[in-house]
C-alpha cells in the first residue's frame, strides 16, 4: 500500500470527490491544525530567532525582541553611567526576551508535530476510502456513459431528420431544381443550426443568407422571408447638357491674350 503522506491525492483530494463525514472532520481538524501555525507565528514573530549574521561571519541567532531588549539595556547603562550609578542588571532586560523566544521555537514544533499526526490521520481515514469512493465513481461513470450514448444517437437521428427536411424544402423552394441543402457536406460548415423560420412559417432571411439560398435557386416565392432592408436601386445620372469644363493656359512667359490652351 502506498505511503498516503507522499500521496498528493490524500491531502489535496479533488473538489468534487464525496468524501465521508469522518473524513471531512479529519481534515478539518488538519486544516486548524495548519492555521494554528500560521496565526500563532504571525501574532509572535518578534519572538522567532534568526540568524542575522552576514556573508563570511560567524552565525549570529537573535530576534526583534531580543534586540529591543538590547536596545533598551545599552540606554539604562549610559543613563547609569551618567548618574554615577551602579550598571542595571543583564539578565533583568535580556531575560524575558530570551525565554519568550525559547517558548516560540518550543511551541512553533509542538504545533508542527501535531499539525503532521493530525495530516496523518486525515490521509489515513482518506486513504482507506479511496476503493468504496472510486467504485461509486467508477459506477456513476457508467450510468453518465450509457446517458451520453443515448443522447448522442437521439441526436444524430435528429440530425439526419434536419437534413432530410431540409434536402425535401430545398427541393420545393428550387421547384425541383436542386434535391440538397446548399451547403451539404460543405468544408467549412453545413450551418444547418442555422435554420430559424418567421412567424408565419418561412426560413428567416439571415437563415437563408447564412445557409447560402442564392436568388437563382429560389424559384417559389413566400417559402424565403423577403429581404427587410433591400438595397436602394441603382440609378445612373446622365446629364445631357452637360458641358465639360474647359481650361484655358499660356505658355510660360507668353503674353498674348489671344492664346487658347487644350481643352481638358
Amino acid at each position: 500500500m502506498p505511503n498516503p503522506y507522499d500521496a498528493n491525492f490524500a491531502t489535496e483530494p479533488p473538489a468534487d470527490l464525496p468524501l465521508s463525514p469522518k473524513v471531512k472532520s479529519l481534515r478539518k481538524a488538519y486544516q486548524d491544525a495548519e492555521q494554528a501555525i500560521t496565526s500563532y507565528t504571525q501574532e509572535n514573530a518578534r519572538y522567532r530567532t534568526m540568524n542575522v549574521a552576514r556573508v563570511g561571519q560567524s552565525d549570529r541567532y537573535t530576534s526583534a525582541a531580543l534586540e529591543e531588549a538590547k536596545r533598551e539595556l545599552k540606554e539604562a547603562e549610559i543613563a547609569a553611567v551618567e548618574a554615577g550609578k551602579p550598571l542595571p542588571e543583564k539578565e533583568k532586560f535580556l531575560a524575558p526576551a530570551l525565554a519568550k523566544g525559547d517558548d516560540y521555537n518550543r511551541t512553533v514544533e509542538a504545533l508542527k508535530v501535531l499539525a503532521q499526526k493530525a495530516k496523518q490521520e486525515y490521509s489515513d481515514a482518506l486513504l482507506s476510502e479511496l476503493k468504496t469512493m472510486g467504485l461509486k465513481e467508477a459506477e456513476k461513470a457508467a450510468k453518465a456513459r450509457d446517458g451520453w450514448e443515448k443522447a448522442y444517437k437521439a441526436a444524430m437521428d435528429a440530425r439526419a431528420t434536419l437534413e432530410l427536411h431540409a434536402s425535401l424544402f430545398s427541393w420545393c423552394v428550387s421547384a425541383g431544381d436542386i434535391d440538397f441543402y446548399p451547403r451539404k457536406d460543405h468544408s467549412q460548415g453545413e450551418r444547418l443550426e442555422y435554420w430559424e423560420l418567421t412567424e408565419d412559417g418561412r426560413l428567416k432571411f439571415e437563415a437563408a443568407q447564412a445557409l447560402d439560398f442564392y436568388d437563382y435557386m429560389v424559384k417559389v416565392e413566400g417559402l424565403i422571408e423577403p429581404d427587410p432592408n433591400p438595397p436602394a436601386p441603382l440609378v445612373e445620372e446622365w446629364v445631357a447638357s452637360r458641358v465639360p469644363a474647359q481650361h484655358y493656359s499660356k505658355p510660360y512667359g507668353h503674353e498674348d491674350a489671344s492664346y487658347v490652351g487644350e481643352i481638358y
